[in-house]
């Protein structure tokens, strides 16, 4: 039978579905709450308040067999001075005449939109789930990490996709060490005047997150991909996190009582989520995860800045030190992701610190 593809705007519950029926027997993949992805892909979700969509699903002897979502991110595109297209949102049984049935559609409704190339996958932005997963496939994700089957790759190059850039992930553990530059590096960093460090302040954290928003937008203003975050999107993000950042997950830097510089890494849920299944409506899967949360041993550090003009001052060594001294030493690891393939001074400084990487997601893109 062939493969027929229709507009999934009226499907949202199948599109936010087919994932997990899709994975269910994975022992890797992990879904997020389904009522979390759903708000996400509602179109009064902040991002599609300024972005154009057309969301996909191709069915196949009369069932789901594949999903897409096209879209194009004004913001970016007047941000970057583009002219680009994105997929995302992309899942799909192991069968190219579905996915290509899939890019299709979504390429000639790119294309009606104007824009000049599609890339992806994307989330749908780099402030979300970003990139493809092309190694490292024996693990689960790090919580708001991407994880997708191997075949995925074949099924998106075989539409004539190309890489455009690979993100990398990495990981330390207590016990990795530190080379003696980097201590040497810290040491002399932290001696400078007017440096100090603090927790954020939970109790308040909306008032923290403005001061985290603007450091972080002004960090990764000359980012390949970045998209700044909106003031939405980061009260999004607070409500999200509040109910699992930990005081000790986080650190303030502040110079001469200015902030300057920040992280935030948090215990790696993932564990908790695969165990959910998408759902809270099962009583002993939720007691499960709720045992299975206060015995959770690693973290994810999902976000660091540091204001421009402190730059090359080591601070953000310093803040790598902090989460590693006082963080990993609670957590027993922590993964720090992402970091652009290359992003050779940070890089350079992760590896001096004793992390090593472990996984690489990737960016494709196709001309139209």
């Amino acid at each position: 039978m062939t493969t027929h593809v229709v507009d999934a705007e009226n499907q949202l519950n199948a599109f936010v579905n087919f994932p997990y029926d899709l994975y269910k027997h994975d022992p890797y993949w992990v879904g997020e709450l389904k009522a979390d992805a759903r708000k996400l892909l509602l179109p009064t979700h902040t991002f599609w308040t300024h972005a154009r969509r057309k969301l996909l699903l191709a069915y196949k002897d009369g069932k789901v067999a594949g999903r897409l979502c096209a879209f194009v991110n004004d913001i970016y595109n007047e941000y970057h001075h583009e002219n680009i297209g994105f997929f995302g949102f992309f899942d799909c049984i192991n069968d190219a005449e579905v996915s290509h049935a899939l890019f299709s559609e979504g390429e000639k409704w790119l294309r009606s939109q104007g824009v000049s190339a599609v890339r992806g996958p994307a989330n749908p932005s780099s402030n979300y789930a970003y990139g493809l997963l092309v190694d490292s496939f024996d693990t689960m994700p790090a919580i708001m990490m991407p994880y997708n089957a191997p075949y995925y790759a074949r099924l998106i190059e075989q539409e004539g996709f190309t890489k455009v850039k690979d993100l990398l992930a990495f990981e330390r553990t207590r016990d990795d060490k530190f080379s003696p530059r980097f201590e040497k590096i810290v040491a002399r960093a932290s001696r400078s005047a007017g440096i100090t460090l603090r927790r954020l302040d939970l109790k308040h954290l909306s008032e923290e997150a403005k001061i985290i928003r603007k450091i972080y937008n002004d960090a990764w203003a000359g980012n390949w991909g970045h998209t700044p975050i909106s003031e939405q999107e980061m009260q999004n993000m607070v409500d999200e996190l509040k109910w699992i950042v930990r005081p000790e997950g986080t650190c303030m830097m502040e110079v001469d009582g200015v902030p300057a510089a920040f992280y935030i890494a948090i215990p790696n849920m993932s564990h908790v989520l695969k165990i959910l299944h998408g759902s809270l409506l099962n009583p002993l899967r939720v007691l499960r995860a709720l045992w299975a949360w206060h015995k959770i041993r690693d973290a994810r550090m999902i976000m660091l800045g540091v204001d421009p003009t402190h730059r090359k001052r080591g601070l953000d060594l310093i803040l790598i030190n902090h989460i590693v001294k006082y963080g990993v030493a609670i957590w027993d690891k922590a993964e720090l992701s992402w970091v652009l393939e290359d992003n050779e001074g940070i890089i350079r400084g992760m590896t001096e610190a004793g992390c090593y990487p472990i996984k690489r997601y990737r960016l494709y893109q196709k001309s139209l």
